[in-house]
């Protein structure tokens, strides 16, 4: 008998701590079967919440997209722009590269020129000077001669 109370006293513990088992409450993180019958009923304002959100968002997303495309227009119409002044620079950087080598040229004629009449000019008073130096050393030649012939 003693046993059958044992028995009885185990059964009963056993039955109680499964009672407490089922009983025990859900963690916070889990929601009860009541709160998800309760979104069962709140679906159809969450699903128009989710669907106006989902509205907003792609209207969003449709004027960044129209930003970014009119961003990128305008700046392929810059590159455009810059290239077209790129390419005139350069035309105008060449004809200023050749003028200034015509003008260099020039430059370097000139004096060539001058340099050919200083030498013109130095040697035409070396020969004037010759002239008189030879015609004074001539004279002294036939002046001592002169001299030599009276004696």
């Amino acid at each position: 008998m003693r046993t059958r109370k044992i028995f009885g006293i185990g059964k009963g513990l056993g039955v109680l701590v499964i009672l407490m088992a089922i009983m025990y409450p859900a963690s916070a993180v889990q929601a009860s079967w009541l709160d998800r019958v309760k979104d069962i009923y709140q679906l159809p304002e969450n699903v128009e919440q989710i669907q106006k959100d989902y509205e907003t968002t792609k209207q969003q997303l449709e004027d960044q997209k129209d930003k970014l495309s009119e961003a990128i227009r305008h700046s392929e119409e810059t590159e455009e722009r810059l290239l077209g002044q790129n390419e005139t620079l350069k035309r105008e950087n060449e004809q200023l590269q050749e003028r200034l080598k015509a003008m260099e040229q020039v430059a370097l004629d000139k004096e060539k020129r001058n340099r050919k009449l200083t030498y013109m000019a130095v040697t035409a008073v070396l020969l004037v000077l010759f002239y008189f130096v030879l015609g004074r050393v001539f004279r002294f030649i036939v002046w001592r001669r002169q001299k030599r012939g009276m004696r």
